[in-house]
Protein backbone atom coordinates (compact mmCIF):
# COMPACT_ATOMS: atom_id res chain seq x y z
CA UNK A 1 0.00 0.00 0.00
CA UNK A 2 1.24 3.08 -0.83
CA UNK A 3 -0.48 6.28 1.28
CA UNK A 4 1.30 9.79 1.07
CA UNK A 5 0.11 12.91 2.54
CA UNK A 6 -0.53 16.72 1.39
CA UNK A 7 2.76 18.79 1.40
CA UNK A 8 3.03 20.12 4.84
CA UNK A 9 1.03 23.40 5.02
CA UNK A 10 -1.30 23.05 2.67
CA UNK A 11 -5.21 22.63 3.80
CA UNK A 12 -6.24 18.83 3.63
CA UNK A 13 -9.21 19.02 1.39
CA UNK A 14 -10.10 15.44 0.84
CA UNK A 15 -8.70 12.39 1.43
CA UNK A 16 -9.01 9.89 -1.50
CA UNK A 17 -7.98 6.12 -1.84
CA UNK A 18 -6.96 4.75 -5.30
CA UNK A 19 -8.02 1.16 -6.40
CA UNK A 20 -6.15 -0.62 -9.27
CA UNK A 21 -7.98 -2.63 -11.98
CA UNK A 22 -7.48 -6.33 -12.86
CA UNK A 23 -3.04 -7.12 -12.82
CA UNK A 24 -2.27 -3.14 -12.07
CA UNK A 25 -1.30 -2.12 -8.35
CA UNK A 26 -0.88 1.06 -6.55
CA UNK A 27 1.73 2.00 -8.67
CA UNK A 28 -0.32 2.94 -12.07
CA UNK A 29 -1.85 5.80 -9.87
CA UNK A 30 1.64 7.71 -10.08
CA UNK A 31 0.33 10.52 -11.87
CA UNK A 32 -2.81 10.93 -10.42
CA UNK A 33 -1.49 11.07 -7.21
CA UNK A 34 1.42 13.62 -7.49
CA UNK A 35 -1.52 15.80 -8.76
CA UNK A 36 -3.67 15.26 -6.14
CA UNK A 37 -1.13 15.39 -3.54
CA UNK A 38 0.21 19.27 -4.75
CA UNK A 39 -3.69 20.68 -4.65
CA UNK A 40 -3.34 19.72 -1.38
CA UNK A 41 -4.97 16.17 -0.80
CA UNK A 42 -4.09 12.93 1.29
CA UNK A 43 -3.85 10.50 -1.40
CA UNK A 44 -3.50 6.54 -0.40
CA UNK A 45 -3.15 3.97 -3.16
CA UNK A 46 -3.75 -0.11 -1.96
CA UNK A 47 -2.28 -3.31 -3.77
CA UNK A 48 -5.51 -5.65 -3.24
CA UNK A 49 -4.31 -9.71 -2.79
CA UNK A 50 -1.82 -10.47 -4.91
CA UNK A 51 -1.28 -7.12 -7.31
CA UNK A 52 1.95 -4.66 -6.94
CA UNK A 53 3.64 -5.33 -3.77
CA UNK A 54 1.27 -7.28 -1.89
CA UNK A 55 2.79 -10.93 -1.35
CA UNK A 56 0.29 -13.12 -2.28
CA UNK A 57 0.20 -15.21 -5.25
CA UNK A 58 -3.39 -14.48 -7.54
CA UNK A 59 -3.74 -18.40 -7.83
CA UNK A 60 -3.75 -18.88 -4.32
CA UNK A 61 -6.99 -16.09 -4.04
CA UNK A 62 -10.44 -17.94 -4.00
CA UNK A 63 -12.58 -15.28 -2.71
CA UNK A 64 -13.66 -11.63 -3.12
CA UNK A 65 -12.94 -10.78 0.33
CA UNK A 66 -9.49 -12.45 0.26
CA UNK A 67 -8.97 -10.05 -2.59
CA UNK A 68 -10.39 -6.77 -1.18
CA UNK A 69 -8.27 -7.99 2.37
CA UNK A 70 -6.33 -5.51 1.97
CA UNK A 71 -8.30 -2.77 1.29
CA UNK A 72 -10.64 -3.82 3.76
CA UNK A 73 -8.35 -3.62 6.47
CA UNK A 74 -7.13 -0.42 5.49
CA UNK A 75 -11.37 1.00 5.57
CA UNK A 76 -11.50 -0.85 8.96
CA UNK A 77 -8.72 1.35 9.94
CA UNK A 78 -10.20 4.87 9.71
CA UNK A 79 -10.94 6.41 12.81
CA UNK A 80 -14.17 5.31 14.21
CA UNK A 81 -16.01 8.86 15.82
CA UNK A 82 -17.61 8.97 19.38
CA UNK A 83 -20.36 7.12 20.31
CA UNK A 84 -22.07 10.82 21.36
CA UNK A 85 -21.63 12.31 17.91
CA UNK A 86 -19.12 15.06 18.91
CA UNK A 87 -16.48 13.21 16.58
CA UNK A 88 -17.58 11.91 12.99
CA UNK A 89 -16.30 8.79 11.53
CA UNK A 90 -13.20 9.59 8.89
CA UNK A 91 -15.08 9.63 5.38
CA UNK A 92 -12.80 8.96 2.24
CA UNK A 93 -13.61 9.90 -1.40
CA UNK A 94 -12.93 5.88 -3.03
CA UNK A 95 -11.87 5.66 -6.82
CA UNK A 96 -11.88 2.75 -8.70
CA UNK A 97 -10.59 1.90 -12.08
CA UNK A 98 -11.90 -0.68 -14.27
CA UNK A 99 -12.38 -3.82 -12.23
CA UNK A 100 -11.43 -1.90 -9.47
CA UNK A 101 -15.51 -0.91 -9.66
CA UNK A 102 -16.30 -4.51 -8.04
CA UNK A 103 -14.03 -3.83 -5.30
CA UNK A 104 -15.73 -0.45 -4.75
CA UNK A 105 -18.93 -2.22 -4.41
CA UNK A 106 -17.88 -4.04 -1.87
CA UNK A 107 -16.44 -1.29 0.14
CA UNK A 108 -19.64 0.27 -0.54
CA UNK A 109 -21.96 -2.57 1.20
CA UNK A 110 -19.24 -3.20 4.11
CA UNK A 111 -17.98 0.82 5.27
CA UNK A 112 -21.11 3.04 3.73
CA UNK A 113 -20.41 5.81 6.87
CA UNK A 114 -16.89 5.72 5.91
CA UNK A 115 -17.20 6.80 2.33
CA UNK A 116 -18.08 10.41 1.16
CA UNK A 117 -18.39 9.09 -2.48
CA UNK A 118 -17.51 6.47 -4.76
CA UNK A 119 -16.56 7.11 -8.01
CA UNK A 120 -16.01 4.66 -10.87
CA UNK A 121 -13.57 5.33 -13.22
CA UNK A 122 -14.73 3.88 -16.80
CA UNK A 123 -15.23 0.82 -14.01
CA UNK A 124 -17.84 -1.74 -13.44
CA UNK A 125 -20.48 -0.92 -11.93
CA UNK A 126 -22.28 -4.11 -11.47
CA UNK A 127 -25.77 -4.89 -10.24
CA UNK A 128 -26.62 -7.43 -7.96
CA UNK A 129 -25.52 -10.88 -8.89
CA UNK A 130 -22.83 -10.04 -10.80
CA UNK A 131 -19.97 -11.96 -10.69
CA UNK A 132 -15.97 -10.88 -11.75
CA UNK A 133 -15.96 -13.85 -14.18
CA UNK A 134 -19.20 -12.26 -16.09
CA UNK A 135 -17.72 -8.75 -16.68
CA UNK A 136 -14.48 -10.31 -17.70
CA UNK A 137 -16.18 -12.53 -20.49
CA UNK A 138 -18.29 -9.46 -21.35
CA UNK A 139 -14.82 -8.01 -22.57
CA UNK A 140 -14.36 -11.18 -24.66
CA UNK A 141 -17.64 -10.77 -25.97
CA UNK A 142 -17.04 -7.55 -27.66
CA UNK A 143 -13.67 -8.20 -28.66
CA UNK A 144 -13.67 -12.17 -30.02
CA UNK A 145 -9.89 -12.27 -28.48
CA UNK A 146 -7.76 -12.08 -25.29
CA UNK A 147 -4.43 -11.71 -28.29
CA UNK A 148 -1.37 -12.45 -25.84
CA UNK A 149 -2.95 -12.41 -22.57
CA UNK A 150 -1.51 -15.44 -20.83
CA UNK A 151 -4.30 -17.68 -18.86
CA UNK A 152 -3.32 -20.48 -16.18
CA UNK A 153 -5.75 -23.45 -15.41
CA UNK A 154 -6.03 -26.33 -13.07
CA UNK A 155 -4.76 -25.13 -9.77
CA UNK A 156 -7.96 -25.17 -7.55
CA UNK A 157 -8.21 -28.83 -9.05
CA UNK A 158 -9.99 -28.14 -11.98
CA UNK A 159 -8.58 -28.46 -14.93
CA UNK A 160 -10.58 -26.65 -17.05
CA UNK A 161 -10.96 -23.66 -14.63
CA UNK A 162 -8.57 -20.29 -15.19
CA UNK A 163 -7.51 -19.46 -11.76
CA UNK A 164 -6.11 -16.06 -13.42
CA UNK A 165 -5.20 -14.14 -16.08
CA UNK A 166 -2.68 -11.54 -16.74
CA UNK A 167 -3.09 -9.19 -19.91
CA UNK A 168 -0.26 -9.85 -22.75
CA UNK A 169 1.54 -7.04 -23.96
CA UNK A 170 0.21 -6.65 -27.02
CA UNK A 171 -3.30 -7.02 -25.90
CA UNK A 172 -2.50 -3.97 -23.11
CA UNK A 173 -1.07 -2.09 -25.88
CA UNK A 174 -4.14 -2.48 -28.25
CA UNK A 175 -7.25 -2.52 -25.79
CA UNK A 176 -5.73 -0.80 -22.44
CA UNK A 177 -3.00 2.06 -23.93
CA UNK A 178 -3.72 2.98 -27.22
CA UNK A 179 -3.52 6.45 -26.38
CA UNK A 180 -0.84 6.75 -23.36
CA UNK A 181 2.63 7.43 -23.23
CA UNK A 182 4.96 4.53 -24.66
CA UNK A 183 7.10 5.60 -21.05
CA UNK A 184 4.06 4.24 -18.96
CA UNK A 185 3.33 1.22 -21.42
CA UNK A 186 6.73 -0.08 -20.79
CA UNK A 187 6.25 0.73 -16.78
CA UNK A 188 3.21 -1.04 -16.75
CA UNK A 189 4.47 -4.09 -18.94
CA UNK A 190 7.26 -4.54 -16.23
CA UNK A 191 4.84 -4.44 -13.30
CA UNK A 192 1.28 -6.09 -14.35
CA UNK A 193 1.06 -8.97 -12.07
CA UNK A 194 -1.75 -12.21 -12.51
CA UNK A 195 -5.20 -11.81 -11.20
CA UNK A 196 -7.20 -14.41 -9.62
CA UNK A 197 -10.35 -15.70 -11.71
CA UNK A 198 -13.49 -15.15 -9.20
CA UNK A 199 -16.90 -16.15 -10.40
CA UNK A 200 -18.00 -15.40 -6.79
CA UNK A 201 -21.32 -13.11 -7.31
CA UNK A 202 -21.54 -9.22 -6.04
CA UNK A 203 -24.44 -8.67 -3.29
CA UNK A 204 -24.90 -5.18 -1.81
CA UNK A 205 -28.19 -3.67 -0.27
CA UNK A 206 -30.08 0.07 -0.48
CA UNK A 207 -29.56 0.38 3.14
CA UNK A 208 -25.93 0.35 2.35
CA UNK A 209 -24.63 0.69 -1.11
CA UNK A 210 -27.49 2.83 -1.77
CA UNK A 211 -26.51 5.54 0.45
CA UNK A 212 -22.69 6.12 -0.99
CA UNK A 213 -22.98 9.04 -3.26
CA UNK A 214 -21.67 7.78 -7.14
CA UNK A 215 -19.94 9.48 -9.67
CA UNK A 216 -18.66 7.62 -12.84
CA UNK A 217 -16.44 9.08 -15.50
CA UNK A 218 -16.84 7.70 -18.66
CA UNK A 219 -13.59 7.10 -20.78
CA UNK A 220 -14.70 7.82 -24.66
CA UNK A 221 -11.85 6.40 -26.25
CA UNK A 222 -11.86 3.30 -24.42
CA UNK A 223 -11.53 -0.10 -26.48
CA UNK A 224 -11.48 -2.41 -23.42
CA UNK A 225 -14.88 -1.42 -21.86
CA UNK A 226 -16.53 0.30 -24.67
CA UNK A 227 -18.55 3.54 -24.35
CA UNK A 228 -21.64 1.76 -24.57
CA UNK A 229 -20.72 -0.81 -22.28
CA UNK A 230 -20.13 2.25 -19.85
CA UNK A 231 -23.24 3.55 -20.99
CA UNK A 232 -25.59 0.80 -20.22
CA UNK A 233 -23.96 0.40 -16.33
CA UNK A 234 -24.82 3.89 -16.16
CA UNK A 235 -28.34 3.19 -17.19
CA UNK A 236 -28.81 0.22 -15.51
CA UNK A 237 -27.58 1.47 -12.00
CA UNK A 238 -27.79 5.32 -12.59
CA UNK A 239 -25.15 7.34 -10.29
CA UNK A 240 -25.74 10.71 -8.87
CA UNK A 241 -23.16 12.69 -11.80
CA UNK A 242 -21.57 11.60 -14.64
CA UNK A 243 -18.46 12.86 -16.05
CA UNK A 244 -16.35 12.25 -19.55
CA UNK A 245 -13.08 12.05 -20.74
CA UNK A 246 -12.92 12.83 -24.26
CA UNK A 247 -9.37 11.32 -25.13
CA UNK A 248 -9.03 9.04 -22.59
CA UNK A 249 -8.32 5.11 -23.52
CA UNK A 250 -8.77 2.76 -20.48
CA UNK A 251 -6.59 4.38 -18.64
CA UNK A 252 -6.56 7.71 -18.03
CA UNK A 253 -4.16 7.76 -15.04
CA UNK A 254 -1.69 7.74 -18.11
CA UNK A 255 -3.67 9.30 -21.00
CA UNK A 256 -5.15 12.09 -19.38
CA UNK A 257 -4.06 12.45 -15.50
CA UNK A 258 -4.35 16.16 -15.32
CA UNK A 259 -7.97 16.51 -16.71
CA UNK A 260 -8.90 13.45 -14.16
CA UNK A 261 -7.52 15.31 -11.08
CA UNK A 262 -9.60 18.19 -12.14
CA UNK A 263 -12.70 16.03 -12.33
CA UNK A 264 -11.50 14.57 -8.89
CA UNK A 265 -11.55 17.78 -7.22
CA UNK A 266 -14.88 18.98 -8.81
CA UNK A 267 -15.95 16.12 -6.93
CA UNK A 268 -14.11 16.86 -3.63
CA UNK A 269 -15.97 20.56 -3.64
CA UNK A 270 -19.12 19.08 -4.18
CA UNK A 271 -18.38 16.34 -1.39
CA UNK A 272 -17.67 19.95 1.06
CA UNK A 273 -20.14 21.37 -0.47
CA UNK A 274 -23.39 18.94 0.56
CA UNK A 275 -24.00 18.37 -3.50
CA UNK A 276 -22.64 15.36 -4.66
CA UNK A 277 -26.26 13.68 -4.88
CA UNK A 278 -28.43 15.11 -8.05
CA UNK A 279 -32.10 15.01 -6.00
Amino acid sequence: MEAESAERGKEIISHFVLVHGACHGAWCWYKLSDLLKNAGHVVTAVDLGGAGLNPKDGDGIRSLAEYNEPLARFMEALPHGDEDGAEKDEKVILVGHSMGGVDLTCMMEQFPHKIAAAVFVTAFMPVPGTAPLQLINQVYERNKTWGDTEFKYGLDGQPSRPTSFKFGSNFAREYLYHKSPSQDITLAERLLRSMPVLDEAVVYSSENYGRVPRAFIVAKQDKAIWEELQRKMIADNPPDRVYELEESDHSPFFSCPARLARILQEISTHCADGLIHTY
